[in-house]
C-alpha cells in the first residue's frame, strides 16, 4: 500500500508540474495575442517567406527551395494545452482558417517566382514546405491543397527530395498512401518535432504532448510505406544546462540512428517572441546554447565514419545573435562558428568542426561555466 501511495503521489506531482507549465504558457500567449497582427485579405494570398539556398541532399551538395505558408496555425498551439514552450510561430498564423484558394495562391506565388531559376540551375534540389504546424492536419492544410502541391512538385525532375512537417497524430495510413501516389520516384521525408527521446523532458519542459512510443509507431508506418522520416531535436531545452543538453542530444541521436531514422536536424534553441522561453530569457534564467556545446555533442556522437547511414542537419535560427545559439557575440567568433557548422552540414565531414582557423578567448570562459548555464 505504501508503494502504491508513493506512485500516486509521484503521478499527482507530475500532473501539477505539467498543469503549471501549461497555465504559464497560456498566460504568456494571451498577452502576446494582444500585439498579434491582423492579416488583410491580400496578405493571405502571399506566403510568409520563400527562398533558395545551398543545402545538403541525401548524397550530394545541392540547393533547397523552401516555402513557408501562412495558415490558421498549429492545432496543438491552438488547443487548451497551449503548445510548445519555445514556439512563437503562432504569432505568424492567421486568426482564422485560411481559404483553400488563398493557400493555393500562396504556393503559386512562390513557385511561379522561382521555377525558372530552379530549371536553369545545374544543381539538384530538395523542396521543403513548412506551415508552422502540420502539413497533414486537414484543419490547417485541406486535402485539396495538399494534392495540388503534390502534383505540381512531383512533375519537377530537378526536385529530388521533398520534406514536409507533421505531428505524429496526422501521420495516418490514408495520408501516407496519398503521398505514395505522387512520389514513387522521389525521396519523401516527413519531419517530426520529437525534440528528445526523453518523455519527461519533452512533455514537462517542452510541453510537446507526444510520447516516444507514439513516435515509434509513426516511424514504423512511414517505413512500411517507403517514406522517410526526419527528426527535429531541440538542443538545450528549457531547464537543461550545457552539459545536460549535450548528453540529452547525443543520447537521442544514438537511439534514433539505431531505429533507422533517415535524417536528424539539430535545432539549437532560439528565443522566439511570446514564449515561455522568452519570458525566462528576459529574467536571465535561460541562455541559448553555445556553439562549443553543439560541436562537442556532434563530435561526441560520431566518429569520422559515423555519418554513413544518416544525414545530420542544422540551420539554426538567429545563429550568432543574443537570441540564438552563440558564443561571445564577437563577430569574428560567431562567423567562424557559423562557417564550421555550415561546412559540416554540406559535406557531412566531422573534421570540419575541428578546423582551427580562429580560436577565441571565450572558449576558456565556456569551459569554466558550461555546467551552470
Amino acid at each position: 500500500m505504501g508503494e502504491l501511495q508513493k506512485s500516486m503521489n509521484q503521478r499527482n506531482n507530475l500532473l501539477e508540474e505539467r498543469n503549471s507549465l501549461i497555465e504559464k504558457i497560456n498566460s504568456i500567449k494571451q498577452d502576446a495575442y494582444r500585439r498579434k497582427n491582423i492579416y488583410r485579405k491580400e496578405q493571405l494570398s502571399r506566403p510568409i517567406s520563400y527562398w533558395i539556398k545551398n543545402d545538403r541532399l541525401l548524397n550530394e551538395i545541392g540547393k533547397t527551395f523552401t516555402i513557408i505558408l501562412r495558415t490558421r496555425g498549429c492545432s496543438w498551439a491552438l488547443s487548451k494545452y497551449g503548445g510548445c514552450s519555445m514556439c512563437g510561430y503562432y504569432l505568424d498564423a492567421n486568426n482564422a482558417d485560411v481559404p483553400v484558394a488563398d493557400l493555393i495562391e500562396q504556393f503559386n506565388y512562390a513557385f511561379d517566382d522561382k521555377i525558372n531559376e530552379i530549371k536553369k540551375d545545374t544543381d539538384n534540389f530538395v523542396f521543403k514546405l513548412f506551415n508552422s504546424g502540420s502539413f497533414l492536419d486537414e484543419k490547417e492544410i485541406p486535402k485539396k491543397v495538399r494534392t495540388y502541391i503534390y502534383e505540381k512538385i512531383s512533375k519537377l525532375d530537378k526536385i529530388k527530395e521533398v520534406v514536409i512537417e507533421s505531428r505524429v497524430e496526422y501521420i495516418t495510413k490514408e495520408n501516407l498512401e496519398e503521398i505514395s501516389e505522387y512520389f514513387e520516384k522521389k525521396h519523401f521525408e516527413i519531419a517530426i518535432g520529437l525534440e528528445t527521446v526523453d518523455d519527461y523532458i519533452r512533455n514537462n519542459y517542452i510541453n510537446k504532448g507526444l510520447l516516444f512510443k507514439d513516435f515509434r509507431d509513426a516511424l514504423k508506418r512511414c517505413k512500411d510505406m517507403g517514406i522517410g522520416v526526419k527528426v527535429y531535436l531541440l538542443f538545450k531545452p528549457l531547464f537543461l544546462n550545457e552539459q545536460a543538453a549535450i548528453d540529452d542530444c547525443s543520447n537521442s541521436i544514438q537511439i534514433l540512428k539505431s531505429l533507422g531514422v533517415n535524417s536528424i536536424s539539430i535545432n539549437p534553441m532560439n528565443i522566439q517572441k511570446g514564449t515561455l522561453t522568452e519570458y525566462l530569457w528576459f529574467q536571465k534564467r535561460y541562455r541559448p546554447p553555445w556553439f562549443y556545446s553543439l560541436f562537442k555533442c556532434i563530435k561526441k556522437t560520431f566518429d569520422k565514419g559515423g555519418l554513413n547511414n544518416i544525414r545530420i542537419l542544422s540551420d539554426p535560427s538567429g545563429a550568432g545573435t543574443k537570441r540564438g545559439i552563440h558564443n561571445c557575440l564577437k563577430k569574428k567568433c560567431e562567423n567562424s562558428a557559423k562557417t564550421k557548422l555550415k561546412n559540416f552540414v554540406l559535406t557531412q565531414d566531422i573534421t570540419e568542426l575541428e578546423q582551427q582557423e580562429y580560436e577565441c578567448d571565450c572558449k576558456k570562459n565556456y569551459s569554466l561555466t558550461k555546467d551552470f548555464h
